[in-house]
């Protein structure tokens, strides 16, 4: 059996890590190991640095200088660090938005990734009221939302359903389900 690599996509707030980390613990008791590879995290201690060295927020992650010096190296990085694990027969896990690759369909290419040719792609959308997921991310207290949260409406007025989600291409998990009723969908992507 190829190696798995399983994007959890949506916008800010919808529960994509939290989601993330139940899969893996529940994955883990049936035996069987995911890498995660949270973009954000992938990112974190060399993102700051490089926007504060370019004149910028060193917390910020989602305005246009962000989007135009930074965005796209996290990204690659973690594709990167996914092709090793996959070439070494690991199942990998992508929680992020991924949107620049879902609106050019590489998300839907191993060989556009940079992954190994054999990786079997799933993908699924959690969904979320914005009004939940404002709250979401307040709660969380993350400074790099802090951009996003002064620039609610602006930010807000911006997102879109991909194109990919809009046609079906990709599944829609409704994220105020019950955990278990969301981990099931997953399990059913992956097995």
């Amino acid at each position: 059996m190829h190696p798995t690599a399983l994007f959890i996509l949506g916008h800010a707030g919808v529960g994509k890590s939290h989601l993330t980390s139940r899969f893996v613990c529940q994955q883990r008791m049936q035996q069987r190991a995911w890498c995660v590879l949270d973009k954000d995290v992938v990112s974190e201690c060399w993102s700051g640095p490089l926007l504060q060295a370019l004149g910028f927020d060193p917390h910020d992650r989602d305005s246009p200088a962000f989007k135009a010096h930074v965005r796209d190296l996290g990204y690659q990085s973690t594709l990167r660090i996914a092709r090793d694990q996959l070439e070494l027969g690991l199942d990998v896990i992508l929680p992020g938005p991924w949107n620049r690759e879902l609106a050019s369909g590489a998300l839907f290419e191993s060989r556009a990734l940079g992954l190994p040719p054999p990786t079997q792609l799933r993908h699924v959308w959690m969904e979320l009221p914005a009004p939940v997921r404002r709250q979401r991310i307040i709660l969380r207290g993350d400074p790099r939302d802090q951009w996003k949260l002064a620039h609610w409406d602006d930010y807000i007025a911006a997102l879109r359903q991909p194109d990919a989600v809009v046609q079906g291409t990709i599944p829609v998990l409704d994220a105020s389900l019950p955990l278990d009723a969301q981990l099931a969908m997953l399990q059913a992507l992956v097995a």
